[in-house]
């Protein structure tokens, strides 16, 4: 019967759906790559059409259900072998008599149509469980990456002030300095710890601030 054959298309599909999602978590193909969502994206599709061949199944019985008189003429073996009764025109207490038994045939197709769209609303759901899991990782990587990003700008910044003050100790002008035995070493000493010093006040600042994390914790996550 159609509803036989959807039931077993339905039971497939829950499994080809839940292996697939099985070895996308074991495997963490959905961190990185267009694998992970191709695939989700394709089981959705599945699962839609799959959904809308179950409902058009279950509003066809719906259908049939609402027609005393379509159920009647469905009951052939009563049509067969007592013709009499379904003279027309026939009465609404006969065509309740002969509908009964083909209402409880659809009624238990119905019920198993039922069962199919809430197999499938639950397989939705679990991609869609998927699909956030998906989105947390990789918004935890983004972050990751921001914060090494951050981290990078501002050794960057605290070089470049030093580039800075060594470019303007590096020009052929006169500054006073030259016969300075312990310039240099001011120089360099001073900019270093200057530098040093910026690079923490930031880091102190952003970490108050709540951009940067706790460095053992992030640290901890990293290497997780």
């Amino acid at each position: 019967t159609i509803s036989t054959i959807l039931t077993d298309e339905v039971k497939d599909l829950e499994e080809y759906a839940s292996d697939k999602v099985n070895s996308l978590l074991i495997s963490n193909d959905y961190i990185g790559g267009e694998h992970g969502q191709d695939l989700l994206r394709s089981l959705k599709g599945d699962i839609s059409e799959m959904g809308k061949r179950v409902q058009g199944f279950i509003r066809a019985i719906n259908q049939v259900l609402d027609d005393d008189e379509d159920l009647a003429l469905m009951n052939l073996s009563r049509l067969i072998t007592c013709p009499e009764r379904f003279i027309q025109p026939v009465s609404d207490k006969v065509l309740h008599e002969e509908s009964d038994e083909p209402e409880l045939i659809l009624e238990s197709y119905l019920q198993d149509s039922l069962t199919n769209t809430n197999t499938l609303d639950l397989l939705r759901g679990e991609i869609v469980t998927v699909e956030e899991l998906m989105n947390m990782k990789l918004d935890a990587i983004r972050n990751r990456l921001l914060y090494v990003n951050t981290i990078v700008s501002l050794f960057t910044l605290a070089v470049g002030i030093g580039s800075f003050v060594g470019s303007l100790f590096g020009m052929n002008l006169v500054n006073g300095l030259e016969d300075n035995p312990n310039a240099w070493v001011k120089v360099v000493y001073g900019t270093c710890i200057c530098s040093f010093g910026l690079l923490i006040l930031l880091c102190f600042l952003l970490y108050r601030a709540g951009v940067l994390p706790k460095i053992g914790q992030k640290t901890y996550n990293i290497l997780k």
